[in-house]
């Protein structure tokens, strides 16, 4: 799982470097029609999105009692990806698009080197629990010494523990999930009402 883990983070560095270097560098892409530039980037922006997305399961299984944090990292991304999409598509000159929308991409790149950088310090320093349970997988598979009943009990109660703040977590989110939609049905209901008004 770990190795697993490692590829996912290389090869979302080794995107996010490719874009870096022969997207958001040198004045000729900020020449680019909007269309132009998604029709460059679009591919390797959703790619990232959907590796952003693999490595959060990730962390969540190696550091439960981080979730806020991981998702809160991963929301960001996203947010900001959002905008330079929708940037290339607003009301305004295309060279005025193109700059924004780069500009927006480059502070997304920004966020997702600091992801990658916690992804990694993750991946060194998983939860207890876990690292106890890939240690275990680690001695059954290079037939080190027997797991003992001695190690099964603590390690029982760990797991126990993390599946009970997991389950707290899970119960949050959707619990925001439910606010958000109300908010936004009743900023939608008072945005047409004052449209209306307005015409």
């Amino acid at each position: 799982m770990i190795h697993r883990f490692g590829n996912r983070i290389d090869e979302l560095e080794g995107v996010v470097r490719e874009i870096a270097i022969d997207i958001t560098t040198g004045t000729f892409v900020e020449r680019l029609s909007p269309e132009e530039l998604w029709e460059k980037t679009n591919e390797r922006v959703s790619l990232v999105s959907d590796l952003i997305d693999e490595l959060k399961e990730y962390l969540f299984i190696l550091k439960p009692e981080s979730v806020p944090t991981f998702q809160r990292h991963v929301t960001g991304i996203h947010e900001r990806l959002d905008v330079f999409q929708e940037t290339l598509k607003m009301d305004a000159d295309d060279e005025h698009r193109s700059q924004v929308s780069i500009d927006e991409l480059r502070q997304a790149l920004v966020k997702i080197s600091d992801f990658i950088s916690l992804c990694r310090e993750t991946g060194e320093n998983p939860s207890e629990v876990i690292n106890e349970i890939l240690t275990l997988k680690e001695n059954q598979a290079t037939d080190a010494l027997p797991v003992t009943q001695d190690k099964m009990g603590p390690l029982g109660d760990l797991l126990k523990g993390a599946q009970a703040l997991h389950g707290k977590l899970e119960g949050l989110y959707a619990e925001m999930g439910y606010q958000l939609e109300a908010l936004k049905k009743e900023y939608d209901e008072l945005y047409f009402s004052l449209k209306r008004k307005e015409e």
